[in-house]
């Protein structure tokens, strides 16, 4: 008798296991489809073939604040660049945070089609995950998952005061990291090395970013002399603050000579009329910063979301939705983002076309 209720509790469990097995592979087939649902991509309109290649470069001079390990920290950027022979300018994009290497895949693809080596920078611990070229994956570092979205949403001078200090070391990590692969990809090129490297001009450098990205962009263009334009989509320049007093933060009044773009959207813009009408003299340090800058502009999306200037509605409509998009079509507004960018390093880095095709809304 024992012996035949042993068999019946195996074949129970046994019973279990395949349900489990079944749902997960359920799961395995069903979510992915739910999640990342086949899309039609952004049609290039350029006339180049475009070709793509991953590295994974350690910077021997930083330690990773990340782990205990006391290993170096690893960048892994992704190149997208023409097939033919030429000389084309250098564009290096930085993604948000929680972003990842394709974030803005379809923008990359359309620079590089167009006749630009274009490098996307994975931020290992700010993007929600990295796979380098070793097939190694790291996630979101959770500290910094709750720095990001911490907080009750009440103002108090004490949390601006730790916020301020938290972007601090963000803007320092980030530039940092965009620093050592801007040199190392200008050292590959003056040696000529295969691939992306033998076809850059070093003599024309654009910078792009969302969201963090784009922060940390502006301020790469503020440390080095080598920076021709930079793009900023929908980020909070923060690395424009040089000191917090009286419960907020001060601004940089040294003027900013590289042409910039800032994209924003008008949800945004109206959150901002919202903060200066709650906080008596308080500025926008986007708005400061463009009335010192030599030569700003600000193009505005009407009814797009801040994951509108990426392809992530596309990629994963769900995804999106949950993390903030807006009503607009996002095929059709991440077409126009694509075309604001080339527009914008054409005729900065190219001297081709005008600015005055860029409209001051979308």
């Amino acid at each position: 008798m024992k012996v035949k209720e042993n068999k019946k509790t195996s074949k129970k469990i046994w019973i279990v296991l395949a349900i489990i097995a079944g749902i997960i592979l359920a799961a395995a087939v069903v979510i992915p489809k739910l999640l990342f649902p086949a899309y039609q991509e952004p049609v290039v309109t350029g006339d180049h073939q475009v070709q793509e290649e991953l590295f994974t470069w350690v910077d021997e001079s930083r330690v990773e604040t990340f782990s205990d390990t006391g290993e170096k920290r690893a960048l892994t950027v992704k190149f997208w660049y023409p097939k033919e022979e030429g000389n084309y300018p250098l564009v290096v994009f930085s993604h948000g945070a929680f972003g990842v290497i394709d974030s803005n895949y379809s923008t990359c693809k359309e620079l590089a089609s167009n006749g630009y080596v274009v490098a996307s920078i994975a931020h290992p611990y700010h993007a929600m995950f990295v796979e380098d070229a070793n097939g190694k994956v790291t996630i979101a570092d959770m500290d910094f998952v709750k720095q990001v979205y911490g907080g009750s949403g009440e103002y108090s001078e004490e949390a601006e005061r730790q916020m301020y200090e938290s972007e601090k070391e963000w803007m320092a990590l980030r530039t940092a990291d965009e620093h050592f692969v801007l040199n190392t990809i200008l050292s590959k090129a003056k040696e000529k090395e295969e691939g992306a490297f033998a076809l850059i001009d070093a003599e024309k450098i654009g910078l792009f970013g969302h969201s963090m990205g784009g922060a940390s962009s502006v301020q790469l263009g503020r440390e080095r002399d080598d920076i021709d334009a930079v793009i900023d989509l929908e980020g909070t320049m923060l690395g424009e603050y040089t000191g917090f007093e009286n419960g907020f933060e001060i601004y940089n009044e040294e003027p900013y000579t590289v042409p910039v773009l800032d994209v924003n959207s008008k949800a945004v813009r109206d959150d901002i009329e919202r903060l200066e009408n709650e906080h008596d003299g308080w500025q926008y340090v986007n708005d400061y910063f463009g009335q010192r800058a030599t030569d700003y502009r600000e193009v505005v999306f009407d009814g797009a979301g801040h994951l509108n200037f990426t392809d992530l509605p596309l990629i994963s409509p769900f995804l999106a939705k949950m993390l903030g998009v807006g009503d607009v079509d996002a095929g059709e507004c991440i077409e126009n983002v694509n075309e604001v960018v080339l527009t914008f390093f054409d005729y900065y880095l190219k001297n081709e076309g005008s600015l005055t095709n860029l409209k001051s809304v979308y």
